[in-house]
């Protein structure tokens, strides 16, 4: 809300004391819904980037040794053993 306690709804401008109840208590669930989607959008983006971290470390840390399709019938077995 601004200074002068008025609010934009749909490109309209409204006294927020002059609103029903039932209006107010809307308006402070959407604003209230609004930073919590904010918020989730901000947790996802972590999230997202955290994971990446954790694909290219699991990655590098592959390639420093061969697969198990790679390795020879006596190393598969002894690396299984």
């Amino acid at each position: 809300m601004s200074e002068n306690n008025t609010v934009m709804i749909n490109d309209s401008s409204y006294v927020f004391e002059d609103m029903t109840e039932k209006a107010r208590v809307c308006y402070q669930q959407l604003l209230s819904l609004r930073n919590q989607m904010s918020d989730l959008s901000m947790k996802q983006q972590q999230l997202s980037a955290a994971q990446s971290v954790f694909e290219k470390t699991l990655e590098e840390e592959l390639a420093e040794q061969p697969a198990e399709a790679e390795l020879s019938e006596p190393e598969a077995i002894a690396a299984k053993g």
